[in-house]
C-alpha cells in the first residue's frame, strides 16, 4: 500500500506527542476520511502496529480519529500544550522507538534515522517528554530537532528560539543541546537557553545542576565555560564572546508561569517580544521611543490591549488596529 510519507510522518508524531500544527492536522483527517471504509488501509495500520510490542494504544482509522480528539483536549488551555502523567509518560518513550521501527523500517528498508521536529508559532508554548524521560517546555515561535534514535546513540539536539530543559540523568550519554552560535552540554540539570536567530545575542540560565557552555572564538579557538546554578551566560553573536554574571530565576524563566515580564526593556525589545508572544504585527517609528524604556508585568491571558494602556498611562500613545496589526505612535 502506497502511504504519502507526510502522513507516515504525521502519525509518527502524533502518536509521539510531538506538535502538530492545524494544517498538519487537517490533512491527516482529510486522508482518513478518505481511507474511513478501506479494509486495506485498516489492514495496513494493523500489520504495522503489531510490530510494536506492549503498547495499548489503537492505531486504527477510528483510533488515530480519537487520538487527534485527545490531542486537541489537551492543547486547549495553551493550544499545544502536551502534559503526560507517570503512566502517559512510559508509554510514550516505548511509543517513539517502536513507532519509528513498526512504520518507517517497513516502508524504508535503507532507512536509519530520521528527524523529529517540536515547534511552537508565535502565540503558542508546549511542554513534552523526550524518549530519554527528559522534558522540555518550547517558549513561542521556537523550533527543537532531535533524530528518531535519541537516546539510543547520543542525546543531541539542536535549537531556534527558546527553551527550558529538565533534563533525566543519564550517565552514559550526555544532554547536548545545539544552537547556531554554541552549544550546552549537561548530565541532570535544569536549565534555560533563549537563541532567536534575528537577535543578537542569546543567552543561558542554569536553575539547578551544572552545565557547561561551549563555542568558538572569531579566532576558532574553542572555548568552554562551566556554569553554576543562578548564573546566566550572555553570548554576543556579532563578537563570538561570552559573559558569564548572576541573576535571579524570576527574570529568566518567567515564561514558564506564563507571565511576560520587562524589567527597563528598550522599547525595540518590548515590541519583538510582544509580537512573539501574542502573534502580531507590530509598526512603529523607533525614533519617537528613543530612550524609553518600559517595566511592566503580565499574564499570559492578559490581552495586548492591557500592555497597550500601561504603555499609554507611561508614554502616552496612540494605536491603531488592523485585525492582527497595530500601529503604534507617540500623541
Amino acid at each position: 500500500m502506497n502511504v504519502p510519507q507526510n502522513i507516515i510522518e504525521i502519525i509518527n508524531r502524533l502518536y509521539s506527542n510531538s506538535y502538530l500544527g492545524g494544517d498538519e492536522i487537517r490533512n491527516l483527517e482529510k486522508w482518513l476520511e478518505k481511507t474511513r471504509d478501506d479494509q486495506i488501509t485498516e489492514q495496513w495500520l494493523f500489520s504495522n502496529w503489531q510490530q510494536a510490542e506492549n503498547v495499548n494504544f489503537d492505531i486504527s482509522v477510528e483510533g488515530i480519529f480519537e487520538r487527534i480528539k485527545q490531542y486537541e483536549k489537551q492543547s486547549k488551555s495553551y493550544r499545544i500544550k502536551v502534559l503526560l502523567n507517570r503512566t502517559q509518560k512510559v508509554a510514550a518513550m516505548l511509543a517513539i522507538p517502536l513507532l519509528v521501527l513498526s512504520i518507517w523500517l517497513l516502508l524504508n528498508p535503507k532507512y536509519k534515522s530520521s528527524e523529529m521536529v517540536l515547534a511552537t508559532a508565535k502565540g503558542e508554548q508546549s511542554h513534552v517528554y523526550l524518549p530519554d524521560g527528559s522534558e522540555v517546555w518550547l517558549n513561542v515561535d521556537s523550533k527543537l530537532e532531535y533524530a528518531t534514535d535519541f537516546n539510543a546513540s547520543n542525546r543531541n539536539l539542536r535549537l531556534n528560539g527558546e527553551a527550558f530543559f529538565k533534563v533525566a540523568k543519564r550517565q552514559k550519554y550526555p544532554f547536548i543541546v545545539e544552537t547556531s552560535d554554541f552549544s550546552v552540554k549537561a548530565i541532570g540539570t535544569e536549565f534555560n537557553i533563549e537563541t532567536y536567530k534575528e537577535e543578537p545575542y542569546a543567552s543561558t540560565f542554569l536553575n539547578e545542576g551544572v552545565v557547561e557552555l561551549i563555542y568558538f572564538s572569531n579566532e576558532g579557538k574553542e572555548k568552554k565555560m562551566r556554569m553554576k546554578p543562578g548564573e546566566k551566560a550572555l553570548f554576543n553573536k556579532k563578537g563570538n564572546t561570552a559573559v558569564i554574571t548572576n541573576t535571579l530565576s524570576q527574570y529568566e524563566i518567567y515564561w514558564l508561569e506564563g507571565e511576560l515580564i520587562f524589567e527597563n526593556e528598550p522599547i525595540d525589545e518590548v515590541f519583538k517580544k510582544v509580537e512573539r508572544w501574542y502573534d502580531v504585527k507590530i509598526e512603529y517609528n523607533l525614533d519617537d521611543f528613543e530612550g524609553e524604556s518600559l517595566n511592566v508585568k503580565l499574564k499570559k491571558d492578559e490581552s495586548i490591549q492591557r500592555l497597550f494602556e500601561i504603555m499609554d498611562e507611561a508614554m502616552d500613545i496612540n494605536v491603531k488596529q488592523n485585525d492582527d496589526e497595530y500601529v503604534i505612535s507617540r500623541k
